[in-house]
C-alpha cells in the first residue's frame, strides 16, 4: 500500500537508504527554477548522517552546474545527467570530471539531426559540458530561459563524435509530426519522452535507470537501497529498479501510481518531506 508522507511520520518504516537519486526539474527544483532553502538544509543534513546524494536529471551537464553549485556540491559529489548518459562531477563549478559516459553512435546521431531539421525541429546536441543547437527558434529560447544557459549554434552535421543525448521539443501544434519522428529513430538509439512535447534521445539501453544502476555498480551499493524522487515518465525505470521510490504530489498520474511513497508538491518542499521522513 503507498504511503503519503504528507500524512504523518514513518511509524514502522524498516528502510535505511543510503543514496538518494534525486530527479531536477519539477523535483528538486521549484516551478520558479530555485532551490528552497528547506531543500538545502534536508540535503545537508542526510549527506551528514552519510547517506549520499546523486542528481539524475535528464538535463546536459552545462545546466547541472548551477544546480550543484547552489547544493554546495564539488568535485567528490557525482550527477548523472544527461538522460543516464554522463557521469561525472564540477569540481569547483568550472571543470567537469567525467566518470562514466555513453555517447551516441555519431552516424545514427547525425542522421536524427537531419531528419529533425528538415521536419523544422531545432536540434540539441550535448557533448560533455557543451550545448549546441542547430538553430534558435522559440522552443530552445524557452529552455533557455527556464535553465539559465545559453547553447552555442553549430552546423551539428559536421560534429565528429557522437553526442551523449540528442533533443528534439516540439511546439503543441507539431506533436504528431514529434511522434513520427520518435518512431522512425535510426537502430541503435533510444527516446525518452520527458515531458510530452520533448524528445531525449541517447545510446540504446541508455536511460536514467541504467545510469544509476552502472554508478550503483561501480560503488559496490545495491539499488535495494538506493531512494528515487522524481515526477516525470522517464523516472519509472528507474523507480522500477530501486528498493523505494517516491513521486511528489505534482507529479504525472502514472508516476503517481508508481511511486512506493507519495510527498508533498515540488513548490511545497517535497523532496525535504521525504528526506527528513527516512532520515530523522
Amino acid at each position: 500500500m503507498q504511503r503519503d508522507l504528507s500524512h504523518g511520520p514513518r511509524e514502522g518504516w524498516n528502510a535505511e537508504p543510503r543514496l538518494f537519486a534525486l530527479d531536477v526539474d519539477g523535483t528538486l527544483l521549484r516551478s520558479d527554477g530555485s532551490v528552497a532553502d528547506e531543500t538545502l538544509t534536508a540535503i545537508q543534513h542526510v549527506r551528514s548522517r552519510g547517506v549520499e546524494v546523486v542528481l539524475v536529471t535528464s538535463r546536459g551537464a552545462a545546466a547541472v552546474r548551477p544546480v550543484a553549485t547552489r547544493l554546495g556540491m564539488g568535485a567528490a559529489d557525482v550527477f548523472i545527467s544527461a538522460q543516464g548518459a554522463l557521469t561525472g562531477s564540477w569540481a569547483q563549478g568550472s571543470r567537469l570530471l567525467v566518470q562514466d559516459q555513453q555517447p551516441c553512435p555519431v552516424t545514427r546521431a547525425r542522421a536524427v539531426v537531419e531528419a529533425a531539421v528538415t521536419a523544422g525541429f531545432s536540434v540539441s546536441w550535448f557533448a560533455g559540458e557543451h550545448w549546441y543547437v542547430s538553430h534558435l527558434d522559440a522552443t530552445i529560447e524557452e529552455e533557455i530561459r527556464e535553465i539559465g544557459v545559453v547553447p552555442e549554434v553549430r552546423p551539428l552535421l559536421a560534429e565528429e563524435r557522437g553526442p551523449d543525448k540528442l533533443m528534439v521539443i516540439g511546439e503543441p501544434d507539431r506533436l504528431e509530426v514529434l511522434r513520427n519522428l520518435a518512431e522512425h529513430l535510426p537502430s541503435g538509439l533510444t527516446v525518452q519522452v520527458s515531458n510530452p512535447n520533448t524528445l531525449e534521445i541517447t545510446r540504446s539501453g541508455v536511460d536514467k535507470a541504467t545510469g544509476l544502476a552502472r554508478y550503483c555498480t561501480r560503488r559496490g551499493l545495491p539499488l535495494r537501497d538506493v531512494v528515487a524522487i522524481g515526477d516525470g515518465p522517464n523516472d519509472l525505470d528507474m523507480f522500477a529498479r530501486v528498493g523505494t521510490s517516491i513521486a511528489p504530489a505534482n507529479a504525472r498520474p502514472e508516476v503517481l501510481r508508481a511511486a512506493t511513497l507519495l510527498t508533498r508538491s515540488n513548490d511545497d518542499h517535497g523532496v525535504a518531506l521525504a528526506l527528513l521522513t527516512l532520515v530523522p
